[in-house]
């Protein structure tokens, strides 16, 4: 009979023993049993096929995991594919008011709408651009910049020289010339500029080269470039690309329409363009979803506004307190694709009534002073400088109201005087008469 030895005290055990007739230590079970093999090998797959499952589904739920908006936007409607595409954009050019950024843009005169990352800024005169750090990439050396598109900026090296295109490095890609005299933005690798010298247009693309030209229709109509896309404002509608269609206006209305290689394919109507503008647009409504509104308007001819923000929900989140904004003919609503709206503060010597066109206006004395305010409500200028505008705007309009009021006593006064002078006027002209009455027939009146 085969027997072991006792793995205690190594007596030798009879095969089967289940303790050591020696020292009474248990001997166990048959550790080469074929049954135990099986199952061990069994119970070792299924922890391994268990864990494999764990790993794929923890995997899997990450990859669906969206990344939460990380600013106040109401997405609600939108669909999610185009939520995430303009997501990441606004997370990429989102621009923090940090105490080094505010602290940067203090040295420039005027701010322009932030773009793509960029925004133009003027030091002296002179224009160039800061990155969303307030850092100055490219120099203050242009008579005039315009915001990049497409990574494209237009600029002006001086008047009379024409347009170039940079990139945000400030490597000038298209060459400045001067037929390029009112350029447009890129849209679809293609940009428009128009020629006021014989109302035609061209289509440049990244290269620079033309790739097809027309003509404008007869009429009074006035290509957005003529409104110099100063900082705050921007024109209802732009001569761009939409889904490879060109609309130029042909006249009074209408509008001829050009595919990509200058092929013109139709016409529609002034309503008809409406409708495509605001489909070209509805891709992006996450992104236009806050709105500018006025409140305290002071003044009659003409009143004094102040701008704030509210968010989709009609909720003031900006309180109205800036003298200027950046405001969109139409709709007046926001892009917050860079988390900022550049702002004006204005420090009133005084204020006049300009006409009917401009109404009231800060005289030539006032100082305009540039920042940047965003969607919390947070600004980058000095609580001083504020509380000191404030001031000087109210006294401004008191001035104003106490000079009107003024005027107007004058006016009253200068009626009056001219009143009395017609009523004397008159009762003359009776007396006269009656004197010339007289003469002609002297016994008028006798008593016989």
């Amino acid at each position: 009979m085969a027997s072991k030895n006792c793995t205690k005290c190594g007596a030798l055990v009879p095969a089967g023993s289940a303790v050591c007739p020696q020292c009474g230590n248990p001997m166990g079970q048959n550790k080469n049993n074929p049954k135990r093999k099986v199952w061990t090998t069994v119970i070792v797959v299924a922890i391994v096929v268990v864990g494999l499952c764990c790993v794929l589904i923890l995997t899997l739920s990450k990859s669906c995991v969206k990344e939460a908006p990380s600013s106040n936007l109401d997405l609600a409607g939108i669909e999610q594919s185009d939520t995430t595409s303009v997501q990441s954009e606004i997370n990429e050019n989102f621009v923090q008011l940090t105490p080094e950024f505010i602290e940067a843009i203090q040295q420039y005169d005027d701010l322009s709408l932030f773009s793509e990352g960029y925004a133009a800024v003027c030091k002296d005169d002179k224009w160039g651009y800061i990155d969303k750090t307030g850092r100055e990439v490219i120099p203050c050396k242009y008579d005039w910049a315009n915001p990049f598109h497409e990574g494209l900026a237009s600029v002006l090296p001086s008047y009379g020289s024409g347009f170039g295109f940079i990139d945000t490095l400030g490597r000038e890609v298209i060459r400045h010339r001067p037929e390029i005299e009112i350029p447009g933005e890129f849209s679809e690798d293609l940009v428009v500029i128009k020629n006021e010298k014989n109302d035609r247009f061209f289509v440049l693309d990244k290269k620079g080269h033309k790739v097809f030209q027309g003509t404008y229709g007869d009429g009074n109509y006035a290509p957005y470039g003529a409104l110099r896309m100063t900082p705050f404002v921007y024109p209802a509608y732009i001569e761009k690309f939409i889904d490879g269609k060109l609309y130029i206006p042909k006249g009074e209305s209408g509008y001829n329409v050009y595919n990509t290689k200058g092929n013109k394919i139709k016409t529609v109507s002034d309503s008809e363009m409406e409708q495509i503008t605001k489909r070209a647009t509805a891709g992006q409504a996450q992104t236009f979803t806050h709105t500018l509104y006025t409140d305290k308007m002071y003044g009659g001819m003409g009143e004094i506004v102040l701008w704030g923000v509210k968010d989709a929900n009609g909720k003031i989140i900006v309180p109205a307190e800036y003298d200027k904004a950046s405001i969109y003919f139409e709709p007046e609503k926001i892009d917050l694709t860079n988390g900022v709206i550049p702002v004006v503060l204005i420090e009133y010597s005084g204020i006049s009534y300009m006409g009917e066109w401009l109404g009231i206006c800060p005289d030539d004395g006032s100082v305009e002073h540039y920042g940047y305010v965003d969607l919390k409500g947070n600004d980058t200028f000095p609580k001083g400088l504020k509380e000191r505008c404030a001031k000087s705007r109210l006294k401004a309009i008191e001035l104003y109201k106490a000079k009107a009021a003024a005027e107007e006593a004058e006016a009253e006064a200068a009626r009056a005087v001219a009143e009395t002078s017609k009523a004397v006027t008159n009762a003359l002209g009776d007396d006269e008469a009656v004197a010339v009455a007289d003469v002609a027939d002297p016994w008028v009146g006798e008593d016989w």
